[in-house]
């Protein structure tokens, strides 16, 4: 018999000053987190025993922070509504952060934004229906972006392929489009070229790539998450999965047969591959919880409100999963209590390995995960 799929939650931080959380990243190594609480602020805390302690306030953007990503050699990207992105280093020494300005040249803001696996570039999604790759330019002392893409609206996901030679991005034109930018190419007219697209139906919220880039996955605002093989061309079909609950706002791969989707529903929807087919299996349910305890937070007058709704709200629960196993939607407050309470608007893939993960949400935490198959 198969075992069931479950996710252990093994680290939850809470931080008291923080009504909600709208992006987030954490280091390879686990050590570091930044965060943004929905301002142009950016939060570094270090993990110190069992929690995570602030150490610095980063200051250079001047509207709300749309994106941050560590590289795999520990740089800190950001982008903002105010058309800017950075790049951050920590001072050995002294603890402090030295930024380096992103020339992204764009009219509009900056939306999203990816380091590529081999930590050499950056793609910055912006609403300007384009898409910034970004190298560091030695003489300049600055990060330069090459404009790419042919979307029709705001570039609102990208996704690196494992390769770093493929970008696939996630836009409001209900297209999702995979573009050639192998570095050998820069500065050249192939850069850019485009490889995929498709058709999502609705504006697309997330993409992403399987960790050996067999699979490419994106999900729309109509509660789908569309999976193609990409071993069997441009013109290979597109797998459709329905979800009978809310939308998503990001997926990842913690392997090639596992898909994780997250987004209006407060916990991960698991989508997995039995021999040739993707399949929906649900909500996935958790077991023991390790990690700091959930530290209490004094309501204010959102907050109440918020309760007081949900509290009045007949049929708050949502739909059914469209699929077997797991947990749908209508399951009750202790399966989902473990999870978040609000909209997640973040989800990374920490190690495809061991399936750890983390996510963030409006409801202010911060989850480590680890999904056991």
């Amino acid at each position: 018999m198969a075992r069931e799929p479950r996710v252990n939650i093994v680290r939850r931080q809470v931080f008291p000053e923080v009504e909600v959380v709208n992006c987030h990243a954490v280091r390879s190594d686990e050590q570091l987190l930044a965060i943004c609480p929905n301002t142009e602020d950016i939060l570094i805390f270090q993990l110190v025993g069992d929690e995570f302690q602030r150490t610095n306030v980063l200051l250079k953007h001047t509207q709300r922070v749309t994106g941050l990503a560590w590289s795999c050699f520990g740089r800190l990207a950001s982008c903002a509504e105010d058309r800017t992105a950075y790049v951050w280093e920590r001072e050995a020494d002294a603890g402090d952060w030295r930024s380096v300005l992103v020339e992204l040249r764009a009219p509009r803001a900056a939306l999203c934004l990816a380091w590529a696996p081999n930590g050499m570039r950056i793609a910055v999604g912006l609403a300007s229906k384009d898409l910034g790759i970004c190298y560091y330019e030695a003489q300049a002392k600055c990060w330069v972006a090459l404009k790419v893409g042919k979307s029709k609206a705001a570039v609102g996901a990208v996704a690196w392929h494992p390769t770093s030679q493929y970008i696939a991005t996630g836009s409001t034109d209900r297209r999702c489009m995979v573009y050639d930018v192998h570095e050998s190419l820069m500065g050249q007219s192939g850069f850019g070229e485009m490889q995929v697209n498709e058709d999502a139906g609705s504006w697309v919220n997330a993409v992403a790539f399987s960790p050996k880039g067999q699979f490419l996955a994106f999900c729309g605002q109509d509660a789908t998450a569309r999976v193609k093989d990409l071993t069997a061309g441009p013109s290979a079909p597109v797998t459709t999965l329905r979800w009978r609950g809310l939308p998503f706002l990001q997926a990842i791969f913690t392997s090639e047969r596992c898909l994780i989707a997250c987004g209006f529903d407060c916990a991960p929807v698991l989508f997995r591959r039995s021999d040739t087919q993707w399949e929906v299996y649900g909500r996935l349910n958790t077991g023991p919880v390790v990690g700091a305890p959930l530290t209490e937070r004094a309501p204010t007058a959102f907050s109440e409100a918020r309760n007081h709704f949900r509290g009045s709200t007949p049929g708050s629960g949502g739909g059914v999963a469209s699929g077997t196993g797991g947990t749908s939607p209508q399951a009750g407050t202790a399966a989902s209590s473990a999870w978040h309470t609000n909209t997640i608007t973040a989800c990374s893939l920490l190690s495809s390995s061991t399936g750890r993960f983390s996510t963030s949400a409006l409801d202010g935490q911060v989850l480590v995960c680890e999904l056991s198959m």
